[in-house]
């Protein structure tokens, strides 16, 4: 194993071979709800609930989302390179321990090279190293094979420091990504395979996982419905047969080129089959080190194979090493040998490559240029606001790409901005998802807008070319609507016209009543409507139980709901009388049963809005 180690930097420059347009890439989607992590953290209370709070589906990674993201923006802001920087490096490290792992299991250092660099070929890397939130990949692989690596170490030498290096990166990866569970069963794998006498240390890291599985349950329950949902089903099976085609070929089985339809099964074939006889061939010869290969894929899948509804191409990326390690050891063998074996290897490499790196740069040049689009979009949002910090901003022509990228997640936020919409009728032009959000919430109606834009408190941007276009004048001298809106959100200074005098001055993205307020909003257009209330419910006022909210609509009182202690978010719902339907304007009164005045604030308090919506 001495000298000779420069061939390790072999798979990190091949990863900025292939990989550039992901170094380069800028923010997109979810990365703007983790950079804002940090924004409203004033104290250690804030901070820890930043941290270790279960968000994004229940998840808990503190190290790979929050505090990369929380100290990441608080040093470059919205400079993306020095986050792509730290991915890089991080598997940059991951890549040279996939090297030394697989040369110190095989006994050949080309065998552990070539696992690297058919690890980062592989499709699945293409968002870890491109998509900034999705590093808890990148970390996560990193901190299991650190482990592994000081347990091959303690094998080799003995040395207690080892043993307790296994430990740290295990726990470490904990707060990198949930899959960080599954290292114990790695580990245990190994040790019943190649060092029995190791199988009783592993133990104790399955006692941790099991806590760690059942703490996180309690704080954060598996989803049971959605596209989250875990499905312990057949359907198991066919999506490890999706996942396999994906980690031998490329991801979705798509390519950029035309081909004939069974050319990618018919690669995926082969290279499965020439695993296959290697693994085979090894194993009657006696050796198992293929079973553990094999049992890093299956262990590593196995926590998302229930999600039936959830298939991510990203999902393969740690398993996927197993077979790096099992391609890259048959590669070095059958080089070694030489002749037809050679042969045979070297075209299933080409054949690996053929399907691989066509999607690698495609889907690379395709996420690169979404980020691209968001980032003329934020920066150009964030010019406006430089020019005119007293309105609000409205955007037409925003599209699908543009708004699932770069409006849902708000990045506005991050410069200070909280009021942005999306001028009426833009649904149309934004294909809906209602799993990830809900369109409808950005759109500044017909009514709001007229009014806004007569009291010069609205500029308009057109966003569907390379750059921002101020269209104010002519968007203003468009006729629309001017009737009252069925969907009010209480936050926005535009819609203040249609609250009562009660209200308290907006927050920013909330707006405090007292006790009892007042506001206007269209009723329904036809009998059996309802109207909505979501807003949040200070945990002083549920101190005393349940807090009964009453609406009347135009005086007349509807049956009270209650917010509950321990819903703290609340979505109440009155059904409408029939006799709203039809009506211009309905006058709604709305009153919590009690109120609360904190020490820091002379105001009487009640609840947080939060929207009012008819429907």
């Amino acid at each position: 194993m001495s000298g000779g180690y420069a061939w390790y930097a072999l798979p990190c420059l091949l990863c900025l071979a292939l990989h550039w347009n992901g170094l380069t890439a800028w923010f997109r989607a979810d990365d703007f709800a983790w950079l804002g992590t940090g924004i409203d953290v004033n104290n250690f209370h804030d901070l820890l609930s930043a941290l270790f709070a279960p968000q994004a589906q229940g998840t808990i990674r503190p190290l790979s989302e929050r505090a990369f993201f929380m100290a990441g923006f608080g040093l470059f802001g919205l400079d993306a390179l020095p986050f792509k920087m730290v991915v890089f490096a991080t598997e940059f490290a991951a890549l040279v321990l996939a090297a030394s792992i697989g040369a110190r299991l095989t006994g050949s250092r080309a065998a552990g090279v070539c696992a690297a660099c058919f690890w980062v070929m592989n499709g699945s890397t293409v968002l870890p190293l491109g998509w900034t939130c999705v590093y808890n990949q990148v970390l996560c692989s990193f901190l299991l094979l650190l482990a592994f690596h000081f347990l091959l170490r303690f094998d080799e030498t003995g040395r207690r420091r080892y043993e307790v290096g296994q430990w740290i990166a295990f726990l470490l990866g904990l707060g990198a990504l949930e899959l960080a569970v599954v290292y114990p069963a790695i580990a245990a794998a190994w040790a019943l395979l190649t060092a029995r006498r190791h199988f009783r240390r592993t133990l104790p890291l399955f006692a941790v996982s099991l806590a760690y599985t059942a703490l996180h349950n309690a704080v954060a329950p598996v989803g049971r419905a959605g596209d989250y949902g875990m499905h312990f089903t057949g359907s198991m099976l066919r999506t490890l047969g999706i996942y396999w085609t994906w980690s031998v070929g490329p991801t979705f089985l798509y390519t950029p080129f035309v081909l004939p339809a069974w050319l990618l099964p018919a690669g995926v074939a082969a290279v499965t089959l020439g695993l296959a006889a290697f693994a085979a061939a090894r194993l009657r010869e006696g050796a198992r080190l293929p079973l553990f290969f094999l049992a890093w894929y299956a262990i590593a899948i196995a926590p998302v194979l229930p999600l039936r509804d959830h298939m991510t191409e990203y999902y393969v990326f740690l398993p996927v090493i197993g077979l790096a390690w099992l391609g890259g050891w048959a590669a070095a063998e059958a080089w070694r040998t030489g002749g037809a074996r050679r042969i045979a290897a070297a075209l299933l490499v080409v054949i690996y490559a053929g399907m691989a790196l066509p999607e690698v740069f495609a889907s690379g040049a395709w996420n690169r240029e979404i980020t691209l689009r968001v980032r003329a979009l934020v920066e150009g949002v964030a010019g406006a606001h430089e020019r005119y910090p007293g309105k609000s901003i409205l955007l037409a022509g925003v599209d699908s790409t543009l708004f699932w990228n770069g409006v849902l997640d708000r990045p506005f936020r991050l410069f200070g901005l909280d009021d942005l919409y999306l001028a009426p009728g833009s649904e149309g032009r934004i294909d809906a998802h209602p799993d990830l959000g809900d369109i409808s919430r950005y759109i500044l109606p017909a009514g709001v807008v007229e009014d806004a834009l007569k009291r010069d408190k609205l500029v308009v941007y057109d966003a569907s070319g390379a750059r921002l276009r101020n269209i104010t004048a002519e968007f203003a001298a468009l006729p629309r609507s001017t009737s009252l809106p069925r969907r009010i959100d209480a936050a926005s200074p535009l819609t203040s016209y249609l609250l009562g005098p009660e209200w308290y001055p907006s927050d920013g993205d909330h707006r405090w009543m007292p006790k009892r307020a007042t506001l206007r909003i269209a009723g329904p257009a036809a009998a059996g409507a309802s109207l909505y209330l979501r807003g949040q419910c200070p945990e002083e006022l549920l101190r005393a139980g349940p807090l009964a909210v009453t609406v009347w609509i135009d005086g007349e009182a509807l049956p009270p709901q209650s917010i509950r202690p321990g819903r703290g978010d609340f979505e109440l719902s009155y059904p409408l009388p029939g006799s709203a339907a039809g009506k211009a304007q309905l006058s709604l009164t709305v009153e919590a049963a009690r109120s609360f005045r904190p020490a820091s604030d002379p105001r009487d308090l009640a609840l947080v809005f939060g929207w009012f919506e008819v429907r």
